[in-house]
């Protein structure tokens, strides 16, 4: 998913892959490759989790461009989001601010719109959780591959098959999450095997499963607040 962190009183700033030289908000597209992210001190701020297509709608930008990266907001919004982190430091409760958050976001929309044919092909892969063959994406839009690749690059951040695998790993992520033994894991996201499964996770996750389910049980022992990750739907979260 492409997300979007907005800030407001801030007291640290939130690190990512690259190195931020003060707080502030950030927007960052789909990721291919697993990266690591602290903080420390407190936090205010509200995450939008968006669906590709409709970040491309309200940014009106290529989402190409922010793939395996992460930008300063300001970057891509100008004026609007100073103006949106101030009202929602202001604010004086989270109900307040998911309602301002609602109202400015309707008014961004930029005069780019996501063709149909790139968001039927998306839902397509993200019902199937990116199991469904690229020629059938391809007969579904009555597109050529070039041309839905091209078009997905644009209005997405990855060609369909990049897509698929992002997909897969995160339905694959889920099951192990849920304490899903790797083999049945394999089988029903759609690996060849065991070992197929192992080598895709340490490629897309930075490390192997064994070591996954490691740190989890760590951070679960060490844990002393609640969070949350929404995958595949539009969707905001904020806390402190």
């Amino acid at each position: 998913m492409t997300t979007m962190v907005v800030l407001f009183g801030c007291t640290a700033p939130a690190d990512g892959s690259e190195p931020v030289a003060s707080p502030g908000s950030r927007v960052s597209g789909l990721r291919t490759r697993a990266v690591h992210v602290e903080r420390s001190g407190h936090l205010h701020g509200i995450e939008v989790v968006l669906e590709p297509w409709a970040a491309f709608s309200l940014l009106g930008r290529s989402m190409d461009k922010l793939t395996n990266t992460v930008i300063p907001a300001e970057e891509l919004l100008c004026d609007r989001l100073g103006g949106l982190a101030a009202k929602l430091g202001a604010a004086a409760s989270w109900t307040e601010r998911f309602g301002l958050l609602d109202v400015e976001l309707s008014r961004w929309r930029s005069m780019r719109s996501c063709s149909h044919q790139v968001q039927t092909a998306w839902y397509l892969l993200v019902r199937t959780s990116g199991t469904i063959p690229i020629a059938e994406l391809v007969s579904a839009t009555g597109w050529s591959q070039r041309q839905l690749e091209r078009r997905f690059r644009e209005q997405i951040g990855l060609p369909p098959k990049a897509a698929a695998r992002v997909l897969r790993f995160e339905r694959a992520l889920q099951l192990l999450v849920a304490d899903r033994p790797a083999a049945e894991v394999a089988a029903a996201c759609g690996y060849y095997d065991q070992a197929h499964l192992s080598r895709e996770f340490t490629a897309l996750a930075g490390r192997s499963i064994s070591q996954f389910r490691q740190e989890r049980a760590s951070a679960d022992d060490n844990a002393t607040g609640t969070g949350a990750t929404i995958l595949s739907k539009t969707g905001s979260h904020g806390g402190d």
